[in-house]
């Protein structure tokens, strides 16, 4: 199965039972995801009917949760996002295996890979995969990058012209995550009408540097190391120096401390912008960092913040090669989140 075919069948509402969803686009795999869900519950059967596993779960409380039976809905839904079965025991594959090619008709199970990359060539990989419905979603092209961002812009009741679509990917090095956040913005600025031309794209996308600092931020904080390490990659590819990747990672995280700040207080958007005197073509930076840091203590944020306070120490005074540093340093982040 594609992604095509996959979203024609949602589109006809026939839903599977068994999915496994994994790919270079996390993005992708968390939209589709969440597309699944939406089809079998609605937001208010949520709380007794969608089960989520983080990791590998104990089996017998995964086969609990696929065996129950809806509880006034007509599915269950059993989310397991990054399962690592590479590391089952031969005795926990063939458990797991039972499990899988036993599901009740009344529920669904989406198997999400988004933290690492998965090999699916590995022998055990191949058992699972053999019996789901499996779809891989690769980075998207430019070309179909630029549709995707030209549909966004026109949902959001603004238009934007080819070039100037296929502009905003390259900027955004195809990173749909941070697309979608840079696309909000533009349709925000313009009140979500009219159309954006080079000069809004100009003046409020941020650079190769800053964008792609900020979509490894969010792939830190949501805990997906292979993410976060593929775009430091890419960053240090384009010739970004260490020092500057560091150093705007470090303001980044500040604007999430800043946002977490105002969330423990009961603040607003609007009123954290005006706390702390940000510009306003960085407001919107404001948002997406209470968006980010949702699932982070102020202790957790604080922590990362004196690791890169650290780390920019490091790199300015170790004779340690520089790469090393920045790896070392998105472990610890990734741990303590």
């Amino acid at each position: 199965m594609n992604e095509e075919t996959l979203s024609k069948e949602l589109k006809q509402n026939i839903i599977k039972n068994l999915y496994f969803l994994y790919g270079k686009e996390a993005y992708l795999v968390d939209l589709y995801t969440t597309r699944i869900l939406k089809k079998c519950l609605t937001e208010q059967e949520y709380d007794f009917n969608l089960i989520k596993f983080s990791g590998n779960p104990e089996l017998n409380q995964l086969n609990e949760s696929v065996q129950a039976v809806p509880v006034f809905a007509e599915k269950r839904v059993v989310v397991i996002n990054d399962l690592d079965i590479e590391k089952l025991d031969n005795a926990a594959l063939d458990d797991l295996m039972k499990i899988l090619s036993s599901i009740p008709e009344t529920t669904v199970i989406i198997i999400s890979i988004t933290g690492f990359e998965t090999d699916i060539k590995k022998a055990k990989v191949k058992k699972v995969i053999a019996i789901a419905n499996t779809v891989e979603f690769e980075k998207m092209t430019e070309a179909k990058t630029a549709d995707m961002i030209m549909k966004r812009v026109a949902r959001l009741g603004c238009v934007i012209s080819k070039d100037n679509a296929s502009y905003i990917a390259r900027l955004c090095l195809r990173n749909l995550t941070l697309i979608g956040n840079e696309t909000d913005k533009l349709c925000a600025y313009l009140n979500y009408s009219g159309e954006i031309t080079r000069k809004e794209i100009e003046l409020l996308i941020t650079k190769q540097l800053e964008a792609g600092v900020f979509a490894l931020a969010a792939e830190i904080t949501s805990r997906r190391g292979t993410g976060a390490m593929r775009l430091l990659d890419e960053l240090i590819s384009l010739g970004n120096p260490p020092v500057n990747i560091m150093s705007a990672l470090s303001i980044t995280f500040i604007d999430f401390y800043r946002a977490k700040l105002g969330i423990n207080s009961g603040r607003t958007a609007a009123e954290i912008v005006s706390d702390f005197n940000y510009p306003k073509n960085r407001a919107w930076a404001v948002g997406k960092a209470m968006g980010a840091v949702s699932r982070q203590s102020i202790v957790q944020i604080r922590q990362c913040v004196i690791v890169l306070c650290d780390t920019d120490y490091k790199l300015k005074s170790s004779r340690v090669d520089e790469r090393i540093i920045m790896e070392r340093a998105i472990a610890e982040l990734l741990m303590l989140c």
